[in-house]
C-alpha cells in the first residue's frame, strides 16, 4: 500500500508540474505570398526543436514596409526576435543598432566552414566586414523564353542567344514575324534591375569612398543606351510588370528578364501551353560584370541573449540545406546554401528541373544589392525607378541619366 501511495504521489507531482518551458521567437517577414514556405520551415524546425516556438507577425507587403515596421517597433521596444530583411536593408539595420552581430555565434560553431555558407553568399549580409545576417532566399536576374515563339521567329531553342545584341535581334524578330511582343525587361518597383544594367557593364553606382555618383560614367551611359534599345529595337512596350507577367503566361511575350523567384508560379500557370526555358543573364563586360543579388537575409533582432541563441538555431536551420530546399521548391529562388545542392536535398530535383538551376550558375558573379548611404536611400531608388519609366515612355536616355545623377547627388549625405 505504501508503494502504491508513493507511485500515486509521484504521478500527481509530475502532472502538477509545468510543461517543458518553450522559448517563443517572434518573426517578421515581407510578402504575404511567402507565408507558406516560412510556415513550412518553422513547422519542420519546431518538430526538431520542441523547446522553441516560432510565432509569425503579420507580413509586410514588401521589403521597405517591413523595414519601416521594424524601425517603429524599435522605438516602442517591441522588436521581433528574427527579421527576414531585404538584403539591401541590412546596412541600415546595422547603422541603427537593430541587427545583432552574428560573429559571436559563428565562433561557437566548431565546423561553421562545413555548413554550406560560401564566402560570396555570406558577403551579401555583411556590413564593414561584420556578419549581420545570413542569406535566406536569394536571386540574380535571369532570362525566360517562350521557345514556341522563338521557333516561330526563326530562332533555335537549343541555341539561344547569349549576348545582348543577339537577344535584342531575336526579340525584334518575334515582334515583326510572329506579331506579339518580343521582350520585357522588368524594371520592378525599386532599383534592382537598374543596378543589374550598371553592374552588367562592369560599372559602379558610387565612387570608392561612397560620396559621389559613379553611374553616370561610360559604363552607365552604355547601360542606359542598352535599356533604350530594348524599346527601339527589341520592341518592348511601356507596360507594368503585372501586365507583362500575364502576357508571358498567356503565350504572347517572347523573352522576359526578371527574378527567378517567379519560376514556380510561371510553371503552374503556363502548364502545357508552351515550353518555357531559362538562361543566364548576358554580360556586356564578362571580365568585370557582376549581378546584384536580390532576396532576403535572416537577421537576429532579439535583445535577450537566450532568445538570441534560439534565433541563431532557427536561422541555421532556415538557411541550411533542409530550409533552403523548402524555399527553392516553393519559389525558384536559388538556394543560399551549397549543401542544398547535394543529391539528398535539391540535387536530383534540379537535374529534373533545369530551369530552376539557372540562377545558381550565376553565384560566382553574384554581388551585393547595393544600399544607398544616408537617410534618402528609398527616395533615391524610387527616383531611379521613375526615371527608367520615363525612358520607357520615350524620354531621351542620356539626358535622363544626367538628371538621374543630379537628383541622386542632391540626396546623398553631404
Amino acid at each position: 500500500m505504501k508503494h502504491f501511495s508513493l507511485i500515486s504521489l509521484t504521478l500527481a507531482s509530475l502532472a502538477a508540474s509545468p510543461a517543458l518551458a518553450q522559448t517563443e521567437l517572434k518573426v517578421q517577414f515581407a510578402y504575404p505570398s511567402h507565408q507558406a514556405f516560412h510556415q513550412a520551415i518553422a513547422d519542420e524546425f519546431m518538430a526538431k526543436h520542441p523547446d522553441i516556438k516560432i510565432a509569425f507577425r503579420a507580413p509586410a507587403s514588401e521589403y521597405e514596409e517591413a523595414l519601416q515596421t521594424v524601425l517603429r517597433q524599435s522605438i516602442t521596444k517591441d522588436l521581433p526576435d528574427v527579421f527576414i530583411s531585404g538584403l539591401q536593408k541590412i546596412s541600415e539595420l546595422s547603422a541603427r543598432k537593430i541587427a545583432v552581430s552574428m560573429e559571436p555565434f559563428i565562433k561557437t560553431e566548431p565546423n561553421f566552414a562545413d555548413l554550406g555558407y560560401s564566402d560570396r553568399l555570406l558577403a551579401l549580409a555583411k556590413v564593414g566586414g561584420t556578419q549581420y545576417g545570413i542569406a535566406y532566399a536569394t536571386s540574380t536576374p535571369i532570362v525566360f523564353f517562350n521557345t514556341d515563339l522563338v521557333k516561330k521567329a526563326g530562332g533555335d531553342p537549343d541555341k539561344l542567344p547569349t549576348d545582348w545584341d543577339g537577344l535584342i535581334k531575336l526579340a525584334g524578330a518575334i515582334s515583326s514575324v510572329v506579331g506579339v511582343d518580343g521582350m520585357y525587361y522588368d524594371v520592378g518597383d525599386d532599383d534592382w534591375m537598374f543596378q543589374n544594367l550598371i553592374f552588367n557593364q562592369g560599372g559602379e553606382l558610387l565612387t570608392t569612398d561612397g560620396k559621389d555618383v559613379a553611374f553616370d560614367g561610360p559604363e552607365g551611359k552604355a547601360a542606359i543606351t542598352l535599356f533604350k534599345r530594348f524599346f527601339t529595337e527589341g520592341k518592348q512596350k511601356a507596360i507594368e510588370s503585372r501586365a507583362a507577367r500575364q502576357q508571358f503566361v498567356a503565350g504572347t511575350l517572347g523573352i522576359y528578364f526578371t527574378s527567378p523567384s517567379i519560376i514556380s508560379t510561371f510553371e503552374k500557370q503556363i502548364g502545357d501551353k508552351f515550353v518555357m526555358k531559362t538562361s543566364t543573364m548576358p554580360l556586356a563586360n564578362p571580365k568585370k560584370a557582376g549581378l546584384p543579388t536580390g532576396g532576403m537575409a535572416a537577421v537576429i533582432t532579439a535583445q535577450d541573449f537566450e532568445k538570441q541563441k534560439a534565433a541563431w538555431e532557427y536561422i541555421k536551420f532556415a538557411t541550411g540545406p533542409a530550409g533552403q530546399t523548402i524555399v527553392t521548391k516553393a519559389t525558384g529562388y536559388m538556394p543560399a546554401n551549397t549543401k542544398a545542392l547535394e543529391p539528398e536535398y535539391l540535387g536530383e530535383f534540379l537535374k529534373a528541373h533545369p530551369n530552376w538551376e539557372t540562377s545558381s550558375r550565376q553565384i560566382p558573379i553574384a554581388r551585393q544589392w547595393a544600399a544607398w548611404p544616408g537617410q534618402n536611400g528609398v527616395k533615391i531608388a524610387s527616383n531611379i525607378r521613375d526615371s527608367m519609366t520615363r525612358i520607357a515612355g520615350g524620354a531621351d536616355a542620356l539626358q535622363t541619366l544626367d538628371s538621374m545623377a543630379a537628383e541622386t547627388r542632391a540626396l546623398l549625405p553631404k
